[in-house]
C-alpha cells in the first residue's frame, strides 16, 4: 500500500504542464507518468514547483486546494475469529453483569451474589484482620528470636546494638516470607470471572 501524500492535478497544473513542456525543459519519464494519471507524489510535484519559476507562473499556494490533496489512508485489518469470538463473550459478560444490577432488587426469586450479603462482607473482614494480625505476630515473634533467642541459645551476651541488628534481620526475613505467602493466597483466591455464560432472556 502506498502510503505517500499526492496532489491530484486539475487543468490549471495541466495548463501550465504544457507550457513548461513547450519551453523545452527536460521532463522526466516518471512527471509525464504522474501528469497522465493527474496524480502527482512528491518528487513530481518538486520538479513541478522548480520548473514553475521558469514560465513565471502564479505562486504554487494559490494552486492548491483542500480537495487537490490526497492523504494515505491507514489498512484496514480484518479482526480475527478468536478475537471476534473473545469480544463476543465479553459483551455476553457485560450484559450478564448490567442484568444482574437491575434485577436483584426486584427479583427475589433469583438468588444474590454472595458478596451481596452481610455474613460474606464479615467473613472478608475477619480474614483480613487475621492476615494483618498473624502478620505482625510473626514479624514480633522473629524480632525476639533475634534479639533474645539467638543470644540464649549460644550462652553468651552481645552489646545491645548488635542484638537489635539481630532482631530488625530476623524480623524482615519473616516479614518478607508473610508478604510472599500472602500475595500467593491472595492469588489463589482470585478466580477469573466466567464471560462464557449465556446472556439472560426476559
Amino acid at each position: 500500500m502506498d502510503y505517500k501524500i499526492k496532489i491530484k492535478t486539475d487543468t490549471q497544473f495541466l495548463d501550465l504542464f504544457k507550457k513548461i513542456e513547450k519551453s523545452k525543459v527536460n521532463i522526466p519519464t516518471h512527471v509525464s507518468e504522474c501528469f497522465s494519471v493527474k496524480m502527482l507524489d512528491l518528487e513530481a510535484f518538486k520538479w513541478f514547483s522548480e520548473n514553475l519559476k521558469k514560465i513565471d507562473g502564479p505562486p504554487l499556494h494559490t494552486l492548491i486546494t483542500e480537495e487537490s490533496i490526497v492523504l494515505p489512508s491507514p489498512p484496514i485489518v480484518e479482526s480475527s475469529p478468536e478475537y471476534k469470538e473473545k469480544m463476543r463473550k465479553l459483551e455476553q459478560r457485560l450484559k450478564n453483569k448490567e442484568y444482574d444490577a437491575m434485577t436483584k432488587n426486584v427479583d427475589f426469586r433469583r438468588v444474590r451474589l454472595p458478596e451481596d450479603t452481610i455474613s460474606y462482607q464479615i467473613k472478608q473482614i475477619n480474614r483480613q484482620l487475621i492476615a494483618v494480625l498473624q502478620f505482625v505476630i510473626s514479624t514480633a515473634a522473629g524480632f525476639l528470636f533475634g534479639f533474645l533467642g539467638i543470644e540464649l541459645m549460644l550462652s553468651t551476651t552481645f552489646d545491645l546494638g548488635f542484638k537489635l541488628l539481630l532482631g530488625i534481620i530476623c524480623a524482615l526475613i519473616i516479614a518478607l516470607a508473610e508478604i510472599y505467602f500472602l500475595a500467593k493466597k491472595l492469588a489463589e483466591d482470585f478466580e477469573p470471572l466466567d464471560i462464557s455464560g449465556k446472556v439472560h432472556q426476559d
